[in-house]
């Protein structure tokens, strides 16, 4: 298993790649100059990834209080987020070690962004949890499909991309369908018990 981890760059299932890959290709273009030179000036991937979370802690903390603030803050953490893939890949530092941070990192920065909504109020308490849940545990079950060789067809997380334009839709135009996509989200339960049988099966 442990051969099988050092492999593990991508934590994509198999229906996810056919439409994150090529996303990954254009944004390893746009921004690798800039990742390259935050390589040059001593910044490593995994910095840009804690970086990631520490700004969104930020955002959670100052979400109630000054939301404005906060935005940007999620902003640069997300800019962090992109980078620190395209910066592994262009600095030949994508490994499993670096992937399972990133990932991590992530997960992280999803609850904190969900959380301070909750927060500050436009998000129901219930549909926060829920979704931290939901998003965390399919994460971690695509982890295990990479690393036991199981096929993950069909298992398809909930968008962090549509979480974050739901939150600029109401930062820039005060349109709140932050609930509403969360709830949508509530859809993705029967991919993951789908996701649950196959790896129970595996074992």
């Amino acid at each position: 298993m442990q051969r099988r981890g050092r492999r593990l760059t991508s934590i994509y299932s198999d229906d996810e790649q056919r439409v994150l890959v090529p996303s990954q290709r254009i944004r390893q273009y746009v921004l690798e100059p800039l990742a390259t030179l935050l390589s040059r000036l001593g910044i490593s991937p995994d910095i840009l990834s804690f970086t990631s979370v520490v700004l969104g802690m930020g955002f959670c903390l100052l979400a109630p209080i000054s939301f404005t603030l906060a935005f940007w803050l999620l902003m640069v953490s997300l800019l962090c987020d992109g980078l620190d893939g395209v910066e592994a890949r262009a600095t030949g530092k994508n490994t499993a070690r670096g992937s399972f941070t990133d990932m991590f990192c992530d997960q992280m920065v999803v609850a904190f962004s969900v959380a301070g909504m909750a927060w500050k109020g436009l998000v129901h308490p219930a549909l926060a949890i829920i979704f931290v849940f939901i998003y965390t545990a399919m994460v971690t079950f695509l982890v295990l499909h990479h690393l036991l060789q199981v096929s993950s067809r069909w298992i398809i997380r909930p968008s962090r991309l549509l979480l974050c334009v739901a939150i600029a839709l109401y930062f820039f135009f005060k349109i709140d369908l932050l609930n509403a996509l969360l709830g949508v989200y509530l859809l993705t339960l029967p991919l993951l018990a789908l996701s649950f049988w196959r790896l129970r099966n595996a074992l």
